[in-house]
């Protein structure tokens, strides 16, 4: 009787991993397909050209303008985006908006981490990238074609096509690239073994960048607000209503440019437009140009009171290295020197475009390489008065003797005081059934297992929290059973019981179609003598799991 029901479970056990395997390549198939890298190559580009054509349409019909032209005027602004210099009727400009370049850049990022998901290999990330950069590569090659056949005809001039190309690459390259990395972070934590403190000294970087830029802000909203008359004056020189919007959406394309200025004052660099030059201590006049936003720029020395405005990267580097602590010197010194060398790299990227050429005024923008050194120095040299001083806290002595005494071993002083909100969740180590830990598994954006403990041997669950389709035996060992014995468990498992690869869980039910129980029916271990279990005794024995499993042959 038993052998006569075994041939038809066997047969839709292989039949459904089939329909499964089937179904795995064909999404992996859909998913990996030239629609998707087309959406990630030219994505972002025809959404900016859309943007711009409808921008460069209103502004040629609220001026009057002629729209002979507006070919070139789009393929300007698209270069523009890109911060690639513009040269018109002689005069170049090289300080150029940020806030469309960041938007694009951010654009390019979401896109690009989006479609490397984990179970990406290598070769497709790689593909994904080269997407990225390719498509907004053809859009610029189309541009400057467009800049050079009517460069007779239109004030603009062609830029520099190796510029041109090398400015549109290192864009969409650095936004592919913390995409990809900011999605996949994890993985690469985990295979680059990145101990606890560059974690630490990372994620505090990434603040410490993000506060000083804030204060900035902050900084240049004050300056407006006391300089309120001097905004009114010059937003005054559009004299109609086309002129006032005109100078309020050129004050805001720049307010990223002078946000990161006085973020560069703040950390002690210096800020010039052409003649004139501002830092904290001391301020150089000069012409500017007619633009509501320059009003934040101060007209006065403040002496001895602009030292006062180191207190913000002051009490922001404190504070980031408090947040660096560990109870090992070497490991909280390691997590502020990465703190800082983030923070900086971040304050230079950003320092870079932000100035340029300003036409006949000169050279315009922030000192880098003063930014980038003195960002770095108020993290790291603060970080570690900070770490000197932790270490001589008695509390900290006293932590120490207990780890050296044979105390609880930690290098994360989370565990000494109340930092759960602050917890280190770049790799999150897995325990195993036997209570060991595996430092190869490690958690998914999604909260689900990655599968990199197959050399392990054992089941793995893949990106979507599912079983993988292999040949690992995941059923229960079923026990033998004599008449009146006791089962270990009600529940047996075939073959075919393996969750769907899809799915996880068919259904919702938690286990595919083929997972059978048959009747409650538990089977000897030669596979014949079938004893039906009924329900309430299948019940009666999954509550007493603690009986003895090899009662049933004694």
């Amino acid at each position: 009787m038993s052998s006569i029901r075994s041939v038809p479970r066997e047969n839709l056990s292989a039949r459904l991993r089939q329909v499964r395997r089937a179904t795995r390549a064909q999404r992996l198939g859909t998913e990996g397909s030239a629609r998707e890298l087309i959406l990630v190559a030219f994505g972002v580009p025809v959404i900016t050209l859309m943007v711009l054509v409808v921008c460069v349409l209103a502004v040629l019909l609220m001026s009057g303008g002629d729209m002979s032209g507006i070919a070139n005027v789009i393929s300007a602004c698209w270069l523009a985006i890109h911060q690639v210099p513009l040269t018109m009727n002689g005069v170049t400009l090289g300080v150029l908006p940020m806030l469309p370049t960041l938007l694009v850049a951010a654009g390019t990022a979401g896109f690009a981490s989006s479609a490397s998901r984990v179970g990406r290999s290598p070769s497709e990330l790689a593909a994904i990238a080269a997407a990225a950069i390719g498509g907004p590569l053809v859009i610029t090659a189309m541009a400057l074609a467009v800049l050079m056949d009517g460069s007779s005809d239109m004030p603009v001039a062609a830029p520099n096509a190796l510029l041109a190309f090398g400015c549109t690459i290192a864009l969409h390259g650095l936004a592919t690239a913390a995409g990809v990395v900011w999605r996949r972070r994890r993985d690469l934590a985990a295979l680059t073994s990145v101990t606890a403190a560059d974690r630490r000294g990372f994620r505090f970087g990434l603040l410490a960048a993000v506060a000083l830029l804030a204060a900035g802000s902050v900084l240049v909203l004050v300056r407006l607000l006391l300089s309120f008359s001097d905004v009114g004056q010059l937003l005054s020189g559009g004299y109609r209503f086309d002129g006032y919007l005109g100078l309020t959406v050129l004050s805001i394309l720049y307010l990223p440019n002078v946000i990161v200025g006085a973020t560069a004052v703040l950390v002690g660099a210096d800020v010039h437009v052409g003649a004139m030059s501002v830092d904290l201590l001391s301020v150089r006049s000069g012409p500017l140009p007619p633009v509501p936003l320059l009003a934040a720029l101060p007209d006065a020395d403040y002496g001895t009171l602009g030292v006062v405005g180191f207190v913000v990267p002051a009490a922001i580097a404190g504070y980031v290295g408090w947040r660096c602590r560990s109870l090992d010197p070497i490991a909280h010194v390691r997590a502020v020197g990465v703190a800082g060398a983030v923070a900086a790299s971040i304050i230079v990227l950003l320092a870079w475009p932000a100035g340029g050429q300003l036409g006949e005024i000169g050279a315009t923008g922030v000192n880098v390489a003063a930014a980038g050194v003195f960002t770095l120095g108020w993290v790291v040299v603060v970080g570690l008065i900070v770490a000197l001083i932790y270490g001589c806290l008695p509390s900290t002595r006293r932590a120490r003797l207990q780890i050296e005494s044979g105390g609880e071993d930690s290098d994360d002083l989370d565990t000494w005081l109340d930092d759960s909100g602050y917890d280190d969740d770049y790799v999150v180590d897995s325990r195993d059934e036997d209570g060991s830990w595996d430092d190869n598994d490690s958690w998914d954006e999604d909260d689900s297992w990655d599968e990199n403990d197959d050399a392990g041997g054992g089941a793995d669950l893949d990106s979507a929290s599912e079983y993988e389709d292999s040949d690992v035996d995941v059923t229960d060992d079923v026990s033998a059973e004599s008449e009146g014995g006791a089962d270990d468990s009600a529940t047996v498992f075939d073959d075919a019981t393996v969750f769907d690869d899809a799915t996880g869980l068919d259904d919702a039910t938690g286990f595919d179609d083929a997972t059978v129980l048959d009747d409650g029916a538990g089977f000897d271990d030669d596979g014949s003598g079938v004893d039906s279990v009924s329900t309430a005794d299948a019940a009666t024995r999954s509550r007493g799991a603690n009986s003895d499993p090899l009662g049933s042959q004694m």
